[in-house]
């Protein structure tokens, strides 16, 4: 077993995702395709987060969400499509939203604009981000080695990771964040939210390369590097 696999443990989906559903033997409910197709990639994640990337084969996810083999091959014909089913409807079911939980939103407001509407905290939305990446390194682990072979055109996540962070840079201009005035330009904000994802990304195969590194302390070291005092003093 690698040290990444030993770091997210055999119940690496934390607080995020449930234990296995039990194997509804002889149970067949009909569906509309989209929806079968994330009932697959929830069963999907919750199965990886339990046993492992490599610990899940096809045939257990047929038989979790009560299909046979080739019922389940007419949603998701390879295992490089399942994967990067999971990573496109599930691992991102959150990511494109803000405040989402109850009173996550509030806990984030540290000003107003000059209409008297509230500004949002750009540090203290990215540690809750990280956060909830901890709990979840086994789909942490799963995104980043997708992100690598879907640098092939061919491969069924290429789009995915291709629009990624032109959606990610999109979803963070829609938010109003207390930002000091030199990344109120929006040219300077976006190279900051690139800046910010690269760093994550890094800080993240750290985190599940070295046995020796936590996911959120390595953040809490880089936090004072992209957001500098006393630059950022105000906009915390």
């Amino acid at each position: 077993m690698s040290d990444a696999n030993r770091k997210t443990g055999n119940n690496a989906g934390g607080g995020q995702i449930n234990r296995i559903p039990g194997r509804p033997i002889g149970a067949r409910q009909r569906m509309a395709p989209d929806e079968r197709r994330r009932q697959i990639a929830q069963v999907a994640a919750q199965m990886i987060a339990y046993y492992g990337t490599y610990g899940v084969s096809m045939q257990a996810i047929a038989d979790a969400v009560g299909l046979t083999l080739p019922g389940l091959r007419h949603y998701v014909r390879t295992r490089e499509e399942l994967l990067s089913l999971v990573i496109q409807v599930y691992y991102d079911q959150d990511s494109f939203t803000f405040g989402v939980k109850p009173g996550e939103r509030d806990e984030l407001i540290i000003g107003q604009d000059q209409k008297g509407r509230p500004l949002y905290s750009l540090p203290g939305y990215l540690r809750g981000l990280v956060q909830e990446n901890a709990e979840r390194l086994v789909l942490v682990m799963l995104f980043m080695h997708l992100a690598v072979e879907a640098h092939d055109p061919a491969h069924p996540a290429h789009e995915y990771y291709r629009d990624r962070h032109a959606r990610m840079i999109d979803f963070m201009d829609g938010i109003r964040w207390k930002l000091p005035e030199r990344y109120r330009d929006r040219p300077a904000f976006h190279r900051l939210v690139r800046t910010i994802y690269c760093t994550m990304d890094g800080v993240q195969i750290q985190a599940l390369t070295n046995p020796d590194d936590d996911l959120i302390a390595l953040w809490a070291k880089a936090e004072p590097i992209l957001f500098p005092s006393p630059q950022w003093d105000d906009c915390r």
